[in-house]
């Protein structure tokens, strides 16, 4: 081959190697044009934002001369990485970075009038239903933080009942917030977007659309007791519809539209139906169920698996259940508050008499080392009042503390005190939790929940032994029915073979029963306080009657069946009640003698006199040496809860912040 051949060929490459570098780049430009002219939807734009945050994540295509350069770009791209990774967990300041690499996406090839059309804001059309809740949330969140859908709730009433809606609504109330309810709300607060709201709203909503968790992003910030999707409406795709109910009497439609519709909001003890919120699909339902359960790798919520109990980011605890084993995809969300609140919070309230006397007795039963079990529903403040009393416990006592999923954090309340908590994972259950804690120096035992037979058998044991005395959550009804349930569970789990001595093991060790309740219109308080006494086992048999030998003999085997099979070996005493009426705390019967004496061994001498004032003063009726009763100062007793060992809300939040960005490395330049 000669020398003009090889050079024909070297120019020939030369010109093939030009000629593909030039059509790439004709082609990357055209293509830039063709997504540019698309941005016309929603839809287009949240393609094009998949597209661009995959060019923002990808080391592969970074162009640059120098080193220094290539490292400070690979970080940032390694940052972004990161956010979008972490955004999908619900992290304040990883959604705050996405949203501002979506904004940055926006400017260039958006104007705000673009925004408004697609929005449908610019006055000449209607805004869809949750952009609407979305507007209205963006600026009371400006104004309010994270109490902005509170407010919103309080201004227009939304947590009142009203006329309950459906074919079974007759004569009964609920709460819920419709579509027309919405509308109204946003065209009387007649909001207004400046250009650069414009863009913080659109970044918002494509965020929620594309890492975030839809709909209910904005919801799950703010600060309420918790929520439920999933819950409400037919998954059936084809329901038959009574003639006589009307299309106008529909809800919002049936079919599985119908399940799309049901997100239940947790406020201030009433659940509150937001009929306006409904998911696109089952897909979307599925989709942010998935991501809101995901956090910590709890593993897959798996056809097999059917449900996972877990923590969110934000220490929320969450219950996710899938099909087959629920009838449709759903979570329940009690949220996590660092809120310190005291007794005198929770019960000394306007309209309600004689607060100050459950929050008195309760602090004499603390400080006297009484086992007690704070039962009631779901939702009456059962935990909030737990960790509430934990400041009338002795600081000198190490406290153990047990639950299914992280709820309480009485470590980052009470910081200074000697708390250790543990919760239930795959490899490890309550149960052998309770078994380790008999060798971690106990001196109070809290347990969050007893829910199955194994925890309630191994709580009494525990409390029998394990520490001074023990305080623990349940769902019973009544304080019979809690000792009963006890009874079955040490029978059913810890291989009792007689009712009688399980039932006086329970009845041993557990002496007290603070019962939560709530009233149809969300207003929690404490029903009664009842005392467990057990009964002496030494009762003689009924005495022969010589005049009726018959009889007596008949009596006498009556007695003896009753005591060999179902007789109580118990009885109950209700110390104070809550008198519904007059909305005021009164006095019942006395406590027991035993009772009386086990708080004075555990109270101080001063204490001793005061104790013996406040049960003449409110039980007998009597006023020794001018004692009055008990007389809260609010702030003073509030300001004082706050000892040297507790912290305040901020410092507490402040805490637990830098414990995740420890843990985490969330925050924190690379180095």
């Amino acid at each position: 081959m000669n020398m003009d051949n090889l050079k024909l060929i070297f120019i020939s490459l030369i010109c093939i190697f030009t000629l593909v570098f030039l059509l790439y780049l004709y082609a990357r430009g055209k293509k830039q044009v063709v997504v540019t002219e698309e941005l016309s939807t929603f839809e287009d734009v949240l393609a094009a934002i998949k597209l661009y945050m995959v060019d923002l994540v990808k080391e592969d295509n970074i162009q640059v001369k120098t080193l220094e350069e290539y490292l400070k770009i690979k970080k940032i791209r390694a940052k972004n990485k990161d956010a979008l990774k972490k955004a999908v967990y619900g992290i304040i300041g990883a959604k705050g970075m996405v949203q501002s690499l979506i904004r940055d996406f926006l400017r260039p090839r958006l104007t705000p009038e673009q925004i408004r059309h697609i929005l449908g804001i610019d006055g000449e059309s209607d805004p869809e239903k949750h952009i609407k809740f979305e507007i209205i949330m963006f600026r009371y969140k400006q104004l309010y933080d994270v109490d902005a859908l509170a407010k919103w709730i309080l201004k227009n009433n939304y947590h009142l009942p009203k006329q309950a809606l459906g074919p079974s609504a007759k004569n009964t109330t609920a709460y819920y917030i419709t579509k027309a309810d919405l509308a109204d709300s946003y065209y009387k607060e007649n909001i207004t977007l400046n250009d650069n709201e414009v863009y913080d709203l659109f970044a918002i909503l494509l965020f929620q659309k594309y890492v975030g968790w839809g709909d209910i992003d904005t919801i799950t910030e703010m600060n309420v007791n918790g929520y439920n999707l999933g819950v409400s409406g037919s998954v059936m795709n084809a329901v038959s519809i009574r003639p006589s109910m009307g299309k106008s009497k529909r809800i919002d439609g049936f079919g599985e539209s119908d399940a799309l519709n049901s997100f239940w909001l947790f406020f201030r003890g009433v659940y509150i139906h937001f009929l306006f919120l409904e998911f696109s699909s089952e897909d979307e339902i599925r989709r942010i169920i998935q991501l809101l359960v995901r956090y910590n790798s709890p593993g897959p919520l798996s056809a097999k698996r059917g449900y996972i109990v877990n923590s969110m980011y934000d220490k929320s605890r969450i219950l996710a259940i899938r099909p087959p084993a629920g009838e449709f995809w759903a979570a329940f969300v009690r949220k996590f508050t660092l809120d310190k609140n005291t007794p005198i919070d929770l019960i000394i309230k306007p309209g309600i008499h004689n607060g100050e006397l459950p929050v008195k007795f309760t602090e004499f039963l603390m400080k006297g080392k009484v086992t007690a079990a704070i039962t009631g529903r779901q939702g009456t403040g059962k935990t909030t009042f737990l960790k509430a009393i934990v400041t009338y416990i002795d600081p000198k006592l190490n406290l153990r503390v047990l639950e299914m999923a992280p709820e309480m954090y009485l470590r980052e309340l009470f910081p200074d005190r000697n708390i250790f908590s543990v919760h239930e994972i795959n490899t490890v259950s309550l149960e052998e939790w309770q078994d380790a804690f008999k060798k971690s120096d106990a001196g109070v035992t809290i347990i969050g929940e007893i829910a199955t037979d194994p925890v309630a058998a191994r709580a009494i044991q525990l409390a029998m032994t394990g520490s001074i005395f023990t305080i623990f959550t349940h769902h019973a009804n009544e304080a019979k029915d809690l000792v009963l349930t006890l009874r079955n569970s040490l029978v059913n789990a810890a291989g009792f073979d007689n009712m009688t001595t399980a039932e006086r093991q329970v009845t041993e060790v557990l002496k007290m029963n603070i019962h939560f309740d709530i009233t149809p219109d969300g207003k929690r308080y404490i029903k009664r306080i009842t005392e467990i006494i057990q009964m002496e086992e030494s009762i003689p048999y009924p005495e022969i009657d010589p005049c009726n030998v018959e009889l007596s003999l008949a009596n006498a085997t009556i007695e003896h069946y009753q005591r060999t099979t179902d007789r109580i070996s118990f009885e109950t005493r209700d110390l104070l009640i809550y008198d519904l009426e007059s909305d005021t705390y009164r006095a019942k019967d006395l406590p027991s003698d035993y009772m009386i004496h086990k708080i004075m061994e555990g109270l101080h001498k001063e204490e001793r006199s005061e104790f013996s004032k406040f049960l003449d003063y409110y039980w007998k009726g009597v006023s020794a040496g001018g004692y009055t009763g008990i007389h809260y100062d609010y702030e003073t007793e509030h300001n004082s809860m706050l000892t040297e060992d507790d912290v305040s809300e901020d410092e507490a939040l402040e805490n637990i912040s830098a414990y995740l960005r420890n843990r985490f490395n969330f925050g924190d330049d690379e180095e």
